[in-house]
């Protein structure tokens, strides 16, 4: 088990519609001042980072003396996914959860999480991203050019596919029309299969039709929690690793208003959040392994002997592709950044504890 932590942590924190009250005495405005803000997801709310945003949330909320109030609105409720960014930056929405791979040209270096066979550790890839924000300049230049503060980064486990028929070699998926997102495309296409890019919220009705026989660019926990399990039953990790991070951002303005208090209670909540955040994901994953099962469907690991060539022949050139995109999109140096973040990776891959979902669910 892993160790409990209070508090789930990140995504809230700051920002900036502000209401004032009056007080007397020696307080300041700052004081007295509170933020209510408007936090943007594309998540259900049922999904293991939605749940550790929302403790994160009510621990912000109760150290701030209710100061700072954040609310939600879930599934593309008052932003659509791929506007989140920018809706965030121009004020639309105060705080918003976003996922690297909507945005490949405004956070090129970002977008080094989506190329495949990496890393497989969520544990690992949130504290190599964390680091590098705190200490790669041309990283959080990246960020603070769009107009944002990154308040948590929220890791996504490895790949999943569902697809409606049984899975048991690459070959199986050969042909088929399967959902990709980001860099998971041109690796998938190199496996045989033929990458659709559609919209999380278009997917389940594209696999009812016909139009997908399977969809990529989840985990297992998103998966059940939009019920793919009943259209595309047979969940396979394809060894392809973990395929994109998200993170909760908030206006680069509101945050900076926020008095160094307010700021420091904020960090403070959301400096535990990866481990609340993978607490949270592990009752998520044992959750989704259950009803995946419950709903007749399978859970299937390929061997490594079955995906060796092709990553032997796709992550060398998916690399190369996130490098020449990331020189176009950057004035960093991908190769430098690209070392860096490995490093980060291997350093903390070693600490790591997660077991990855699909080996768990497997192994039932």
């Amino acid at each position: 088990m892993l160790k409990k932590k209070l508090v789930p942590a990140a995504a809230l924190a700051v920002a900036a519609l502000a209401l004032s009250g009056c007080g007397g005495g020696s307080q300041s405005a700052d004081d007295e001042k509170t933020w209510e803000l408007k936090l943007a997801s594309y998540q259900p709310p049922t999904a293991a980072e939605p749940v550790a945003t929302k403790r994160l949330a009510e621990e912000i909320e109760e150290k701030t003396d209710g100061r700072v109030k954040i609310e939600f609105f879930f599934q593309e409720a008052l932003l659509p996914g791929a506007e989140t960014l920018q809706g965030v930056a121009d004020g639309r929405a105060d705080m918003g959860y976003i996922a690297d791979a909507y945005y490949p040209a405004q956070l090129p270096l970002t977008n080094i999480a989506g190329v495949p066979f990496l890393t497989s550790s969520p544990e690992a890839q949130g504290h190599a991203f964390s680091q590098m924000y705190d200490e790669n300049e041309a990283f959080r230049a990246e960020w603070d050019k769009q107009g944002v503060h990154v308040l948590t980064w929220s890791p996504v486990p490895p790949n999943v596919v569902a697809a409606k028929k049984p899975v048991d070699s690459l070959d199986d998926l050969k042909g088929q029309q399967v959902r990709q997102i980001g860099y998971s495309g041109p690796a998938f296409e190199m496996a045989g299969m033929n990458p659709v890019a559609i919209s999380q919220s278009e997917v389940y009705e594209a696999l009812q039709r016909g139009v997908l026989d399977a969809t990529s660019g989840g985990s297992l926990d998103i998966l059940t929690d939009r019920d793919y399990q009943e259209v595309a039953p047979h969940f396979v990790d394809v060894n392809s690793g973990n395929y994109a991070v998200t993170m909760n951002v908030i206006n680069k303005r509101t945050w900076e208003s926020m008095p160094k208090d307010i700021q420091d209670i904020i960090n403070e909540a959301t400096s535990d959040y990866m481990d609340s955040y993978i607490e949270v994901l592990y009752e998520a994953e044992a959750k989704a392994c259950q009803e995946l099962l419950d709903a007749g469907g399978t859970a299937t690991v390929l061997p490594d002997s079955e995906t060796a060539d092709w990553e032997a022949k796709a992550g060398p050139a998916v690399l190369d592709l996130w490098m020449k995109d990331a020189a176009s999109n950057s004035d960093a140096d991908p190769a430098a950044f690209y070392d860096e973040y490995t490093a980060a990776l291997e350093k903390f891959e070693a600490e790591a504890e997660y077991v990855p979902a699909m080996q768990r669910c497997a192994d039932k």
